[in-house]
C-alpha cells in the first residue's frame, strides 16, 4: 500500500507542478497582452468636450456677445446674430459645444453611462 501511495503523491505533486507552470505563462501571456493595449488617456475635461461633441454656431445673442468679450473682440454691440456669428469666425473663433439644456434626456443619459464606462 505504500508504493501506491508514494506513486500518487508523486503523480499529483507532478500535476501541481504543471498546472503552476501553465498558470504563471498565462499570467505572462495576460500582463504581455495588457501591456500593448494602449488606450487614450483623457482628462475629465476632455471626456467632457469629447462627449458634447464639436460646438454650434447656434447659440443665443448673449452667448456670442459673451463669446466676442472674452475674446477682447470690439465693435459687436450693433450686429445681430449673423454678424456676431461672422465676427467670431473671422476673429478665429471656435463655436462653444451644445448647452447641456439643449440635450434631449436620451443623449443625457446615453453620456452619462459613457462617463461611467
Amino acid at each position: 500500500m505504500g508504493r501506491i501511495a508514494d506513486s500518487l503523491r508523486a503523480n499529483l505533486k507532478e500535476i501541481a507542478q504543471s498546472d503552476a507552470r501553465s498558470l504563471r505563462e498565462m499570467d505572462a501571456e495576460l500582463k504581455a497582452a495588457t501591456q500593448d493595449i494602449s488606450v487614450p488617456q483623457f482628462s475629465p475635461n476632455q471626456k467632457i468636450q469629447a462627449l458634447l461633441g464639436e460646438g454650434s454656431w447656434k447659440q443665443t445673442n448673449k452667448t456670442l456677445i459673451n463669446l466676442c468679450r472674452s475674446n477682447g473682440i470690439k465693435g459687436f454691440s450693433s450686429l445681430k446674430k449673423a454678424g456676431l456669428v461672422a465676427l467670431l469666425k473671422k476673429h478665429g473663433v471656435k463655436p462653444p459645444p451644445r448647452a447641456l439644456e439643449s440635450f434631449t434626456k436620451k443623449e443625457l443619459v446615453q453620456m452619462l453611462r459613457q462617463l461611467l464606462g
